[in-house]
């Protein structure tokens, strides 16, 4: 119960993050997000090719291989949604909350705070508020800080 808890968690995770070009040098999650959907789309068809093409190859007596390849091939999305789920859960360091904590003002002093200010915890909460302020602020007001 607690692997599938920590994969929903990253699944949830890799949607509320906003893919921006900008965060790539400060955050690993982009790159993450980007292969884990595009191994979602692509990895169970080509592990269903790689074992056909194997098993016209080999043969039957290798049967065990060619499933043991397949599956490897098929489950490799689920690693990176594991990944994400984690480190969603990650308590921030000091320097990430006090970054966070401006961008929340600069929310606040343009009049557009959604939801009630809350505490940043965790990179999932840290998600949210990046999530917010690229749908309220100004693009100007956001490449300020990178």
């Amino acid at each position: 119960m607690q692997l599938i808890r920590i994969l929903s968690q990253g699944i949830r995770y890799s949607r509320t993050w906003p893919t921006k070009p900008e965060l790539n040098a400060i955050f690993p999650e982009n790159k993450v997000i980007f292969l884990t959907r595009k191994g979602v789309h692509f990895l169970p068809v080509l592990s269903v090719i790689t074992a056909l093409v194997q098993f016209k190859l080999l043969g039957a007596e290798h049967l065990g291989q060619i499933i043991a390849m397949m599956l490897f091939l098929a489950a490799l999305p689920l690693q990176g949604f594991y990944w994400l789920g984690i480190r969603a859960d990650n308590s921030l360091p000091p320097a990430l909350i006090n970054w966070g904590n401006e961008i929340r003002e600069q929310i606040i002093k343009h009049g557009q705070l959604q939801s009630q200010p809350g505490s940043l915890k965790s990179y999932f909460d840290l998600a949210k508020l990046l999530q917010q302020a690229y749908q309220q602020l100004d693009n100007t007001v956001m490449r300020r800080w990178f």
